[in-house]
């Protein structure tokens, strides 16, 4: 009697875990990507503007659009492009945003 029951069972159990994984899935997917710094703007005169330190690193910033005002703490994605003319590793920016993760000191 519990042999025809185990069918029924597994399809149950088979459907509930799609489910579940699906969910899993897109809400992976709507997250998006992990900022590739995030931390305080300076400016380091004469030419270096845009500059970011982020743990214990620092890195130059490249076609931030709209421009980003020292002393903000924001969160960047973009590129990596290594070594650049201020003396840090280079980031193209793709996109940032203000960070609610930390304060930069005014």
């Amino acid at each position: 009697m519990a042999a025809r029951h185990w069918l029924p069972l597994v399809v149950v159990v088979g459907g509930a875990l799609a489910v579940t994984g699906a969910e899993a899935a897109a809400k992976k997917k709507a997250k998006g990507p992990s900022p590739i710094a995030t931390g305080c703007t300076y400016v380091q005169a004469p030419m270096c503007f845009g500059l970011i330190t982020s743990k214990k690193a620092t890195y130059s910033l490249w076609n931030t659009n709209p421009w980003v005002p020292p002393g903000t703490a924001i969160d960047v994605w973009g590129t990596s492009t290594g070594p650049g003319p201020c003396g840090a590793t280079s980031i193209q920016v793709t996109s940032w945003k203000p960070s609610k993760a930390i304060k930069c000191k005014a």
